[in-house]
């Protein structure tokens, strides 16, 4: 019984207790800002999914499209070339888009909202 006395009025284990408690209470700046750290490094294969996916398909996309566009001014036939473009590769194309750019709208959006609290 005098471990127990000893322990409840010493400046021992129980004080650090206390103040551990205190501290995971309070949620400060600087535990904020390591967050924030921690989440921008588990979001970088998201945005790295986005650079890849967007090189991948959007670039060689564009560039039929252009290649289309001024090869019909040559009086060349494009019909078939432009069914392909208006295809199920328009589709795939603006997902990816929305998917890149879409990213970047929802923190901006995101933002916005905390600001106006």
């Amino acid at each position: 019984m005098s471990g127990f006395f000893k322990g409840l009025f010493s400046s021992g284990e129980l004080v650090e207790n206390v103040s551990s408690g205190l501290d995971k209470a309070f949620y400060t700046e600087q535990e904020k800002a390591g967050g924030f750290a921690s989440l921008i490094k588990l979001y970088e294969p998201f945005k790295l999914a986005q650079r890849l996916l967007a090189i991948i398909f959007c670039i060689p996309y564009m560039l039929m499209f252009f290649i289309t566009w001024g090869v019909s001014f040559a009086g060349v036939d494009v019909s078939n070339q432009m069914q392909m473009i208006n295809g199920d590769i328009t589709t795939a194309v603006g997902i990816i888009l929305a998917f890149y750019f879409g990213g970047g709208a929802f923190e901006g959006v995101i933002k916005a909202v905390k600001n106006e609290r």
